[in-house]
């Protein structure tokens, strides 16, 4: 037989129906629509196997609702307390898994307070170091400005204190030449007087 065909005994041992629960389901038209005859035997196409089994499902749930339904019994007192009980120990573990989820919340928020108040802290440190480099920077081109015009100031200094020296070396010179010519003054008044004195020997040696 055909993978897509089958016959009615077939689908009936699938389902688990008998083939007579298969033809009550069929409308005649559907019969004409699915079923078809080879041989003796009548056989049916894909869609009326698709569509059979789902009516046999549909029956299936329908009993297998009818007999849970028949099976349940009403709970007890006491199952109806067991069941609160539950439902209350339930409702307790969900309230403490909120109450931890909070807590870890609350942590995770003051960790980022923290960070945060550190993170300032450090934009306030490199706000004080960079005011302390432009300070020093500052300083230094002051340091720049002022050696510049102390050096300006020192050469008119030292050219002034160059004509100062001049000035005293020539006036020292001068008070020297003065003194040397005195002393050459003195030393040709003592040799005049000297040679005065030999002279006046003389003429006393020959008076005598």
């Amino acid at each position: 037989m055909s993978d897509n065909l089958k016959t009615i005994k077939e689908l009936a041992d699938e389902l688990g129906v008998s083939k007579t629960a298969i033809n009550k389901k069929v409308t005649d038209r559907e019969r004409k629509l699915w079923f078809a005859k080879i041989g003796n035997k009548f056989v049916i196409n894909g869609n009326g196997q698709k569509a059979i089994k789902e009516m046999f499902e549909g029956d299936t749930e329908n009993r297998k609702t009818k007999t849970e339904n028949l099976e349940r019994k009403p709970k007890s007192k006491t199952e109806n307390f067991q069941d609160d009980n539950e439902n209350n120990a339930d409702i307790k573990y969900i309230l403490d898994i909120i109450e931890y989820q909070k807590e870890q919340i609350k942590d995770l928020q003051n960790t980022k307070d923290e960070q945060f108040k550190q993170l300032s802290n450090m934009q306030n440190l490199l706000d004080q170091q960079q005011h302390l480099a432009l300070q020093d920077k500052n300083l230094l081109e002051d340091y720049k400005s002022e050696i510049k015009d102390l050096k300006a100031l020192k050469l008119p200094l030292e050219a002034k204190k160059g004509n100062q020296l001049d000035k005293v070396e020539k006036e020292e010179l001068e008070r020297l030449k003065a003194q040397l010519k005195a002393l050459e003054l003195d030393r040709s008044k003592t040799e005049h007087l000297k040679t005065i004195e030999k002279q006046q020997k003389k003429w006393w040696q020959l008076w005598k």
